[in-house]
């Protein structure tokens, strides 16, 4: 989810109109509307502010990404009969080891 979406969101749920926000959070209306809208994006502590503002607050997690030709090679290789999978474990181990050097 985008800034402005949080935003927006945060805002809804805490009932508070764009102008109410802007009053509790010492910003102005139009930088609330130019946030939600996208056309500028807060920094890290102003988004951080507003939502705290709307009574939420702002968690960052970082997360490993699935890359999906890493899980589309696993399926393939989960197809592979054991003693397959070996092989191209021990294929890809070489693989490693050459580009390591």
């Amino acid at each position: 989810m985008d800034e402005a979406n949080v935003l927006l969101e945060a805002r809804r749920l805490a009932g508070l109109s764009q102008r109410s926000l802007a009053a509790r959070a010492g910003t102005s209306q139009s930088a609330i509307a130019r946030y939600e809208s996208g056309v500028t994006a807060p920094s890290l502590a102003t988004l951080e502010r507003l939502l705290v503002a709307c009574g939420r607050q702002l968690r960052l997690v970082h997360e490993p990404t699935v890359d999906e030709h890493d899980v589309e090679l696993a399926l393939e290789v989960l197809d592979l009969e054991p003693a397959a999978r070996l092989q191209a474990l021990a294929n890809w181990s070489r693989l490693r080891s050459t580009r390591a050097s």
